[in-house]
């Protein structure tokens, strides 16, 4: 090599050699084909922000299983009811008091003959103070065939038997005559035809008895089934109030960040002065100011959402009026951050040159690149949302009877707590798993959505 190359260079490299490599002939330049083209392209799916954002959060293992324990939550609460034969609101009178899988006499009794029957109808097992079957036409609907009767007087502490390989396939035996093993000694056949008699009562025949498998409180009250529907009326309730928050606090953050100025100034000295507010203190007042308009409210008006939020009672009204006037002031104060930087952006000024609103720019342009955080902070209102709640029905201030919640289950048991624990451990475990299992999934959306703040 000569010259300023060779001066500097580390190794010798033989002249031809360089020339021959670097050669160039006609047919270099013809123009490629489509088979040579497609070699050259990389084919890659292309990544959104969502779905960058599931990658990141299914890589983050305490957060799915969180989010696998939270989906079994919601089964528990919105499917659970529909799978076990008890309502919230059944009591059991000769089921008082029992434990987890415990049987009261009229259930063992039933228990010990489902097995040698197609099925059973058993006054100790219906709900209600009055058991009895009242005298009556009845039509009972089992494998294909219709078998219609009429009792010519009412049948209690008994137990209708449907036995279809039988000489007499319909019976009644008194529980007196069962013994433990599940035989009877005597039984009383019924005439019975294929044709139901006009308002005729349907009879829905059970093949076994259902345990209660969180025992009974008191009232004879299926206490799994109150704690399903605690369960869906505490989630119900969190979801509501976080999105309350939601809509005020990112509309009341994102007006006040993109005015700036005085407007900016006096919007959050009026977040300041909400902070100061006790919460409690709100909610008491507004149960002492708002219990006799809305009952007469909800006596006056037959709409179904009313009817359904009657039975919540005042106390949740009150609830979601708080965090309409109280809970925002954290999403506004996040809103507002992520508004004061976003609105220096090229694509906001190209916006406004091109006489957009200020509306226009918030919806289409600032909340869609908030959406991260506003995620995040939704999901972390619904835990603390939850908590509120429970608390305050803890308190007596939040679902009325007979509907229940996670913690007016809680506040029930408390008084029998020595003899009975479970009835105040077990809801205490659901209300447990479910914030826990929503703050984990919170941290994992922080962390997927925002990676910049993970630690």
């Amino acid at each position: 090599m000569s010259g300023k190359f060779a001066k500097f260079s580390p190794f010798h490299v033989d002249p031809e050699l360089i020339e021959g490599t670097f050669s160039l002939r006609p047919e270099d330049f013809d123009r490629a084909d489509e088979n040579e083209k497609a070699a050259m392209e990389q084919k890659r799916k292309s990544v959104s922000y969502w779905r960058d954002a599931w990658r990141r959060f299914r890589s983050n293992t305490v957060s799915m299983v969180a989010l696998g324990v939270f989906i079994a939550c919601l089964l528990f609460a919105f499917v659970g009811p529909a799978l076990i034969p008890y309502d919230y609101a059944d009591q059991y009178r000769s089921s008082q008091k029992l434990g987890p899988f415990e049987y009261s006499a009229g259930e063992a009794t039933a228990r010990s003959i489902a097995g040698s029957v197609d099925g059973f109808y058993a006054t100790a097992l219906q709900p209600g103070s009055l058991t009895s079957l009242p005298k009556g036409d009845y039509v009972i609907y089992h494998g294909g065939k219709t078998y219609a009767f009429t009792l010519d007087r009412a049948m209690e502490n008994a137990i209708l038997m449907l036995q279809t390989k039988a000489e007499n396939p319909l019976f009644i035996v008194s529980e007196s005559k069962i013994q433990k093993d599940g035989s009877w000694s005597d039984s009383k056949a019924i005439s019975y035809t294929d044709t139901p008699a006009d308002g005729a009562v349907e009879i829905r025949l059970s093949r076994n008895v259902f345990p209660h498998a969180f025992g009974t409180d008191s009232f004879g009250r299926d206490l799994m089934a109150r704690t399903m529907y605690g369960t869906r009326v505490s989630i119900i309730i969190g979801i509501m109030a976080a999105l309350i928050v939601l809509v005020i606090g990112a509309t009341y953050g994102a007006i006040s960040g993109l005015s700036g100025g005085a407007v900016d100034f006096v919007m959050m000295r009026i977040v300041e002065l909400i902070y100061s507010i006790p919460e409690v203190l709100v909610v008491l007042l507004l149960q002492v100011v708002l219990k006799d308009p809305l009952r007469a409210w909800f006596d006056s008006s037959d709409s179904a959402l009313v009817q359904s939020l009657s039975a919540l009672g005042a106390g949740i009204i009150s609830i979601f009026i708080t965090f309409a006037l109280l809970y925002w002031v954290t999403m506004a104060r996040i809103v507002r951050g992520q508004v004061l930087q976003l609105k220096q952006q090229e694509y906001v000024t190209a916006a406004t040159a091109l006489g957009a609103g200020n509306g226009r720019i918030i919806r289409r342009h600032l909340l869609p690149n908030c959406v991260g955080s506003v995620v995040i902070t939704t999901c972390l209102q619904i835990p603390s949302a939850i908590f509120l709640e429970s608390f305050l029905s803890f308190l007596g201030l939040g679902v009325s009877a007979p509907m229940a919640s996670l913690g007016s289950l809680c506040s029930d048991a408390l008084e029998t707590i020595t003899l009975y624990p479970y009835r105040l451990l077990l809801p205490s475990i659901v209300l447990t798993i479910v914030i826990l299992s929503l703050n984990l999934i919170g941290d994992g959306l922080r962390d997927s959505l925002d990676p910049r703040l993970k630690k």
